[in-house]
């Protein structure tokens, strides 16, 4: 999947024009809401956007249905993730994960739900956000010492990894990331490509500007990232259009399988025309014996 468009779980307006932007997957972000009296409800409601966008005939067209979920050391994410549940989302995005016992809990927690909801098992897809603090970024290569099924993607956040680190930024005044922020970035990718599963690109920090974002993932294509981060819809037509064919790709596969499609088909062999086998020399013959009577 291309574009991730993220939605705050307690915007209905933004979340009523979501389907329409052509965003392949659609997150709404249960992080966006802040604890307290406000956010009781929000699960309920959440499961309901869910469940009417279930069906590709009620959207505009299809598309996937995630949920950013609060962090596992959140006081309420059981709960807020079992109302979220309730709507049979795609998938869920859990942010600030440190070790992979952290995605067993959540895989753990998932299958207890499915069960309690009728759900099938193992419907419930994982991608965790790496990196987001210190200890998380010197324990990623442990991420792939347990390969759970539900396991997807790999994502990271450059504004999320810069505030664990207390950094004043995340990238150099050239535009290029720094040292510390480079490194988680370049480990979701390996980690995603050592696991065969998706690597999704940070959303840019300037979500209106449709060049900037048409630039980075351009660049995210051309580093390994299958996917891109959107926090605006105006975002997503640039990040599908990166990460459409280009005309020379398009030209390279359309010979490549124009190729196939001339390459003459094999025909058997007719009798006069298949090879003979090599005459047995006289010496390697065997000898006949005369019976002695």
């Amino acid at each position: 999947m291309r574009s991730w468009l993220f939605i705050e779980a307690d915007a209905p307006n933004k979340l009523a024009k979501a389907p329409m932007v052509g965003a392949d997957a659609v997150v709404l972000d249960l992080t966006a809401v802040a604890e307290g009296e406000a956010s009781k409800g929000v699960g309920d409601e959440v499961a309901s956007w869910l469940k009417t966008y279930s069906d590709p005939l009620i959207a505009n067209k299809a598309f996937a249905r995630w949920v950013r979920m609060k962090p596992l050391d959140a006081p309420l994410w059981r709960d807020e993730l079992l109302a979220a549940m309730r709507g049979e989302p795609d998938g869920v995005i859990v942010p600030k994960i440190t070790n992979p016992e952290a995605i067993r809990t959540l895989a753990s927690e998932l299958y207890e739900i499915e069960q309690k909801l009728g759900l099938k098992h193992n419907s419930t897809k994982i991608i965790p956000q790496v990196g987001e603090t210190p200890a998380a970024a010197l324990a990623l290569a442990q991420l792939t010492g347990d390969r759970q099924p539900r396991l997807t993607g790999f994502a990271w956040n450059a504004e999320n990894v810069a505030r664990g680190l207390s950094a004043k930024r995340a990238r150099r005044d050239d535009g290029s990331w720094t040292d510390a922020v480079s490194h988680v970035r370049a480990m979701t990718i390996i980690l995603a490509k050592t696991m065969g599963i998706m690597a999704i690109e940070t959303p840019i920090e300037n979500p209106a500007n449709a060049e900037e974002t048409l630039a980075a993932a351009r660049e995210a294509k051309q580093d390994g990232f299958t996917g891109m981060a959107a926090t605006h819809p105006r975002q997503i037509a640039a990040i599908n259009e990166a990460y459409s064919l280009s005309a020379k790709e398009r030209a390279e596969a359309e010979a490549l399988m124009g190729l196939f499609a001339s390459k003459p088909k094999a025909t058997p062999k007719t009798d006069a025309e298949a090879p003979k086998a090599p005459a047995v020399p006289e010496e390697m013959k065997p000898k006949q014996v005369r019976a002695i009577t």
